[in-house]
């Protein structure tokens, strides 16, 4: 995921580069130049932004994934109780 978004990002800048420098009349030089060093900028800042959301990602869905558990452990917990067919006896 994280190199995919890289390029994706890479390859987005490449061509917004090649067209707004074509059309301001750049020469094929200056604007090959400077869209490869925005492909390498590009890349490395799509890398990074793709792994840091990787990582938030995966602690929401580990910390979402114990509270759906610790629910159910919880909603379960009364019918295993009951599950033999007594019912507690109320003291009081």
């Amino acid at each position: 995921m994280v190199a995919r978004t890289g390029a994706q990002v890479a390859l987005l800048a490449f061509v917004i580069t090649i067209a707004g420098g074509l059309l301001v009349g750049n020469s094929f030089q200056t604007v090959l130049s400077r869209s490869l060093t925005a492909t390498v900028a590009a890349l490395l800042i799509g890398q990074f932004v793709a792994w840091s959301s990787k990582l938030v990602l995966r602690d929401y869905l580990q910390r979402r994934k114990v509270q759906i558990d610790t629910a159910h452990a919880e909603a379960a917990a009364p019918a295993e109780a009951g599950a033999d067919g007594r019912t507690a006896a109320k003291t009081g």
